[in-house]
């Protein structure tokens, strides 16, 4: 055996007569037969003694980072002394020097330090802003966006029973389609979905040619990027979209309560009657209720538009043509019978309806071309989705 033995852990030459390096504690000769030890042998290649395992001073701490949402952890592992430094630095960092803002997320942070890689210890610290930085690593967690607990527990109608009951400008609807995409605002989601409901529930030639339009008018308040093609809402939106939901809520609770009264009445008067009264049905008088017909910069004719749209003799489509001019076009909130009564005056038509409110009620029902609304004690109507997508996509009607 040679003089001069080095050790193979910490490189320290060992005294001549020794089995064991002084600096480490590795054993460097067999005991029984003093032969040199291999680097990492359980026995002695010459006598097949066992070795004496050695414990090393320098065990492996871990530290992990989790993120919430999407939980990705970062995992590295340190020697005692440096693991030491960088866990003081950390806590350093955490404790005294990084506050999270009013509209940014928690994320926690959890330090896991151990004494060997079997036997670990879990301390966790106090919650971490966005971004984490230190001589060694930086992580920047995901956003995390939810609502609250009682969005979650709110029921909301199916998405087909809105496009029935509710009257929205289309980026509303837009906005809409995006928050029942996103489970009601508490995930993400993307523009191309998002894009496709719309072209499948409420395409038409004018409506595609303003989508893009639309689209981009709900970032201003409504909507923000979290990155390329996926976006969340924004506080603003989600109180935007309640207060739809919440106005179709009461409109649907008014009607009720109408027609309540109405029942309620018509029962009081039936107990008063002792005799049974026949008498004649007369049509309802209808006072026209004036409304602007006439071509400007922004709109044409009510004349010149029903003689494009040319909805022929019958009156189901002569009324929901007129009800689309006064609705979409002029861009008043309803029309009433009064309205299509002054129609049919201005322009001259015959064979206008003696029982014209039961007309539109008819249409209501078989249709589903009109929604009936109250307004304080004014009764109108407006276009359903199957109504205006009728007037746009079947009128003129095809030979």
């Amino acid at each position: 055996m040679p003089k001069s033995l080095v050790c193979q852990s910490c490189s320290v030459a060992v005294i001549e007569d020794a089995f064991f390096c002084h600096n480490c504690g590795l054993q460097v000769k067999c005991k029984g037969c003093g032969e040199k030890v291999i680097s990492g042998s359980k026995n002695c290649s010459h006598c097949g003694l066992p070795v004496i395992k050695t414990s090393h001073s320098t065990s492996i701490n871990t530290f992990k980072l989790r993120e919430n949402k999407e939980e990705r952890i970062y995992e590295i592992e340190f020697t005692n002394e440096v693991g030491k430094e960088i866990k003081e630095v950390i806590a350093d960092l955490l404790k005294n020097k990084l506050t999270p803002t009013d509209n940014e997320e928690q994320n926690v942070g959890q330090l896991v330090t151990t004494e060997s890689v079997k036997q670990a210890e879990v301390k966790e610290l106090i919650p971490a802003p966005t971004t984490v930085t230190s001589p060694q690593l930086e992580v920047t967690p995901l956003p995390i966006f939810h609502t609250g607990q009682e969005d979650r527990e709110a029921v909301y109608p199916h998405l087909n029973d809105l496009e029935i009951r509710l009257d929205c400008k289309e980026n509303e609807w837009l906005l809409l389609f995006s928050f029942y995409n996103s489970n009601f605002g508490a995930n993400t989601f993307t523009k191309d979905i998002i894009w496709q409901l719309y072209k499948d529930k409420r395409k038409t030639e004018t409506r595609f040619k303003n989508l893009g339009t639309n689209w981009r008018s709900l970032f201003k308040k409504y909507l923000a990027t979290v990155k390329e093609n996926e976006f969340r809402f924004t506080n603003a939106g989600l109180q935007k979209v309640k207060s739809l939901l919440r106005i179709n809520h009461d409109n649907a609770e008014n009607n009720f309560v109408a027609r309540k009264s109405n029942s309620v009445s018509n029962t009081r008067m039936n107990t008063i009657r002792t005799m049974p009264v026949s008498r004649k049905v007369v049509a309802n008088s209808i006072v026209p209720n004036e409304f602007d017909v006439y071509k400007n910069e922004y709109k044409e004719a009510l004349e010149a538009f029903f003689r494009r749209k040319n909805p022929g003799n019958g009156n189901p489509n002569r009324i929901i043509t007129i009800a689309y001019y006064i609705t979409k076009i002029n861009h008043q909130e309803y029309f009433t019978e009064g309205n299509i009564d002054y129609a049919y005056r201005i322009l001259n038509l015959n064979n206008k309806p003696a029982h014209l409110k039961q007309i539109i009620i008819n249409l209501k029902n078989e249709r589903l071309w009109f929604q009936k609304i109250i307004d304080n004690t004014t009764t109108g109507w407006k276009l359903t989705r199957q109504g205006e997508i009728y007037v746009e996509e079947k009128l003129p009607a095809r030979a």
